[in-house]
């Protein structure tokens, strides 16, 4: 008897190392085909490590990422809605499933998953970036104004966050504004050569047509080929 049950203890231990094993290479494979965006590959191998781990909440997290980068977002949804089954409090998986609902127009539904992650996490500034975006595609541009307003306040050397708030202060005719978050744009994002001709276009609305020359040679020496009939239209005489 206790050779029975101890036969039966080692088989069911190299039962599931065998199991453990296969899953590992499985995952391995997916993580490999989803980097080199082989994304039908990917989704496949995930799919075979979630057979044999289904209560791992990153196989379907990592399956649904792949499907987001493949575009088939109704189908990332559920992957993400499956890992968030599994594991209420990961995070990345309520921002992701937001990004696919944004995808597909859905935008307060994704406004709901990026405020269920900041009403614990109010200074996360990924997810008030995202939940701007969908306030803007919504045109509440006051919502979207709030959000940046406290992003920038919690992060005030992100780049990506004056440019935001810049291309939404544009959109409220705030050219001042506009203005002022686009030097900061200049400042921590010097690599960004379209910020030259933007403020130009800020300094016409003003009615600074030096200033506005200034810039748009600026953003001529920088090659953005875009300044170069703003600048004959309006610094001929430069």
């Amino acid at each position: 008897m206790r050779t029975k049950i101890f036969f039966t203890l080692l088989f069911s231990f190299f039962f599931f190392s065998s199991m453990a094993q296969k899953g590992s290479e499985w995952l391995i494979k997916a993580n490999r085909a989803s980097l080199e965006k082989r994304y039908d590959e990917a989704v496949r191998c995930y799919t075979e490590y979630i057979k044999i781990n289904p209560k791992d909440f990153r196989g379907y997290f990592n399956r649904g990422t792949t499907l987001y980068n493949a575009r088939k977002y109704t189908d990332g949804i559920q992957d993400f809605s499956h890992c968030l089954s599994l594991n209420p409090i990961f995070k990345e998986a309520y921002y992701y499933r937001g990004k696919c609902k944004e995808e597909l127009n859905n935008h307060s539904a994704a406004v709901s998953d990026y405020t269920h992650v900041l009403e614990s996490d109010s200074n996360n500034v990924g997810f008030l970036k995202a939940r701007a975006n969908c306030y803007l595609a919504m045109n509440e541009n006051e919502k979207a104004l709030q959000d940046l307003d406290r992003a920038i306040s919690i992060s005030k050397l992100e780049g990506e966050v004056y440019k935001q708030r810049a291309e939404l202060k544009l959109k409220m005719n705030d050219f001042e504004g506009a203005l002022r978050d686009y030097n900061a744009v200049e400042k921590l994002m010097p690599e960004y050569k379209m910020v030259h001709y933007l403020k130009g276009n800020i300094y016409l609305e003003l009615e600074e047509p030096e200033e506005a020359c200034i810039q748009y040679k600026k953003a001529l020496d920088n090659r953005v080929l875009v300044a170069e009939r703003p600048y004959q239209e309006n610094c001929s005489a430069e």
